[in-house]
C-alpha cells in the first residue's frame, strides 16, 4: 500500500505541484482517505516517502552504470551528475522550489540524497585521474562547484525566469564539467 500511495503521489505532484491533496490520492486509488493515513500520517510524511523512493531509484541507476563494464569513466560521470530516474523527469523546477518552500524538512531530506548520490561520481573523478581520462583536479573542490551549482538552480529563480528546465540545466552544467575535467 505504501508504494502504490508513492507511486500515485508522485503522479500527482508531476501534476499538480503541492495543491493535490490526501483526498486526490485517494480518489486516483479508488480507496478511502482514511486508508491512506494508515500508511502516512500526513502530507509531509508523503513527500518524505517520495524523497526516499527518489533515493531508492537513484541508487539503482547508480548500480546500473557500475555494473556496466562497456562504459569509460567519462561517461560514467555524466550519467551519474545528470541521472534522474524517469518518473521523476516531469516534477518540474517550480515544485521542487515550492516544496523547499512549504515543506523544509522534506526537501532537506531529499536534497541530502542528492548529495549522497554524488559519493559515486568522487570515486569515477579519482579512477578518471589514474586512467589519465580525467585531469589531475582537486576532487572537493569540482563537487563543491557541482553542489553549489545545483543548490543555486534550487535557490535562485534563474531557470525559471529564463524558461530553463532543471534537467536542461543538469545538462549543460554537466557538459561544462566535463570539459573542463577532460584529460588533454
Amino acid at each position: 500500500m505504501r508504494e502504490k500511495v508513492i507511486d500515485v503521489a508522485i503522479k500527482e505532484f508531476t501534476k499538480n505541484g503541492l495543491k493535490f491533496t490526501m483526498n486526490d490520492i485517494a480518489k486516483s486509488m479508488g480507496i478511502s482517505k482514511k486508508t491512506i493515513y494508515t500508511v502516512f500520517d500526513s502530507k509531509e510524511a508523503v513527500f518524505e516517502g517520495i524523497a526516499d523512493r527518489y533515493f531508492a531509484d537513484f541508487l539503482e541507476m547508480q548500480e546500473s552504470v557500475s555494473k556496466d563494464k562497456n562504459m569509460d569513466v567519462i561517461t560514467k560521470i555524466e550519467l551519474i551528475l545528470c541521472a534522474l530516474p524517469e518518473r521523476y523527469q516531469n516534477i518540474g523546477l517550480s515544485n521542487l522550489c515550492e516544496l523547499r518552500d512549504k515543506y523544509p524538512k522534506s526537501y532537506k531530506r531529499l536534497m541530502t540524497y542528492v548529495s549522497e548520490g554524488w559519493n559515486l561520481v568522487a570515486q569515477y573523478l579519482e579512477q578518471g585521474m589514474r586512467e589519465r581520462k580525467v585531469r589531475e583536479l582537486s576532487i572537493p573542490i569540482v563537487m563543491t562547484m557541482i553542489e553549489g551549482t545545483v543548490t543555486q538552480f534550487m535557490q535562485k529563480k534563474v531557470l525559471v525566469e529564463n524558461s530553463i528546465t532543471y534537467e536542461q540545466a543538469k545538462k549543460e552544467m554537466v557538459k561544462v564539467i566535463i570539459n573542463g575535467i577532460r584529460y588533454e
